[in-house]
C-alpha cells in the first residue's frame, strides 16, 4: 500500500513540474504604438448619444408624473371644498326672442304688423305716373282723410312738370325705427326713412332721401276693417326741390 502511494505521490510531481517547464513565456513590456484615444465610429456614437438622452427623458417624465399627481391632488381638494358650498344661482340674459320683443315693440304692439302696414300704406301717398296718382286711392281707409288731401296737394304741384317730363315717382322705405307704443291709449309711433326715386321716361333715375315720423291707432281687426293699424298723423321731409 505504501508502495502504490508513493507512486501516486511521485507521478502528481512529475505533472507539476512538467506544467510549469511548459508554460507560455512571459511577455516583455515594449512601448505600444497605439494612439491614447480612438475617436467613436459615428453609428456607435449616434446610439451612445441616444441612449445618454434616455436618462433625460426619463427624469423629466417622472417630473411630469409628480406634476399630474399633485394636479390630481388638488382637483380632488377643491371637488371636496366645493361640494360643501351652497349653490350659486346665475341669472342668464334675456334670449333672442325676449330682447327682440323688448326692442321692436310690446306684447300688444307687433313690430312685424307694423312694419308690413307702413310698408304697404306710406308709399301709396308718395306714387305717381306721368303726372297722376292711380295708387292714392287704396290708402283711403287705411290712413287720416286730411293725410289724403295733403298728399293730393303736393302731387297736384308737380304733376304738370312731371306729366311733360314723363317722369315716374315712387317711395321705398329702409328704415323703421324708434318704435314706442303706448297699450293703454292704442296709439305707436315710429321713425321712417328711405328714398324717393323719380325715373324720366328715358330710363334714368334720381334718389332723394326721405325722412318721415307716423303715428298710428291700433285697430281691433273686424270683417269691415280688418287692418290692425289707422295711420293718424305723418311728418314727412324728403331732399327732393
Amino acid at each position: 500500500m505504501s508502495t502504490d502511494a508513493e507512486s501516486c505521490s511521485r507521478l502528481q510531481a512529475a505533472a507539476l513540474v512538467r506544467r510549469w517547464r511548459l508554460r507560455p513565456p512571459r511577455l516583455r513590456a515594449v512601448p505600444s504604438e497605439a494612439p491614447s484615444e480612438v475617436a467613436w465610429p459615428a453609428a456607435a456614437a449616434e446610439a451612445r448619444r441616444s441612449f445618454a438622452w434616455v436618462i433625460h427623458e426619463q427624469r423629466l417624465v417622472g417630473l411630469l408624473l409628480v406634476v399630474l399627481g399633485a394636479a390630481t391632488g388638488f382637483v380632488w381638494l377643491a371637488a371636496g371644498s366645493v361640494a360643501r358650498k351652497p349653490a350659486v344661482v346665475v341669472r342668464a340674459g334675456p334670449s333672442l326672442k325676449a330682447a327682440a320683443a323688448s326692442f321692436y315693440g310690446t306684447a300688444e304692439v307687433s313690430y312685424d304688423q307694423l312694419a308690413f302696414f307702413l310698408h304697404g300704406c306710406v308709399p301709396l301717398l308718395y306714387a305717381c305716373q306721368v303726372g297722376r296718382s292711380p295708387l292714392l286711392p287704396l290708402a283711403e281707409g287705411l290712413v287720416a282723410p286730411e293725410i289724403c288731401r295733403e298728399a293730393e296737394k303736393r302731387m297736384a304741384v308737380h304733376a304738370a312738370a312731371m306729366a311733360a317730363q314723363g317722369l315716374t315717382q315712387a317711395l321705398t322705405l329702409t328704415d323703421i325705427t324708434n318704435v314706442v307704443a303706448d297699450a293703454a291709449a292704442g296709439r305707436a309711433g315710429a321713425d321712417l326713412g328711405g328714398y324717393l326715386s323719380v325715373t324720366t321716361g328715358e330710363g334714368k333715375t334720381q334718389f332723394f332721401r326721405w325722412h318721415g315720423r307716423a303715428v298710428v291707432a291700433v285697430n281691433p281687426g273686424s270683417r269691415l276693417d280688418p287692418y290692425p293699424f289707422y295711420l293718424l298723423t305723418l311728418e314727412a321731409k324728403s331732399s327732393r326741390p
